[in-house]
């Protein structure tokens, strides 16, 4: 199931969405979620990758595993 979420990240409008990569997980033997995070202004997502469901789990969720990805770039 594809979990959509909007949130305002530093006056930029984000929207995520994840959601499980049954395909990859079976791969791997672990749990993968597929995060796109896209803005209004730009055609390239900011992020559209495949990470450990667990690391976006301990971050607190998507939203909160975004916030602190972007940050860490940002900085």
């Amino acid at each position: 199931m594809t979990e959509y979420q909007t949130i305002n990240w530093n006056g930029l409008m984000l929207e995520i969405s994840a959601e499980p990569n049954q395909t990859f997980s079976r791969i791997a033997g672990e749990e993968y979620t597929r995060l796109k995070v896209t803005t209004a202004q730009s055609a390239q997502p900011l992020i559209h990758d495949i990470f450990s469901a667990s690391l976006i789990r301990q971050a607190g969720g998507a939203v909160d595993f975004v916030d602190v990805m972007l940050t860490a770039q940002a900085a």
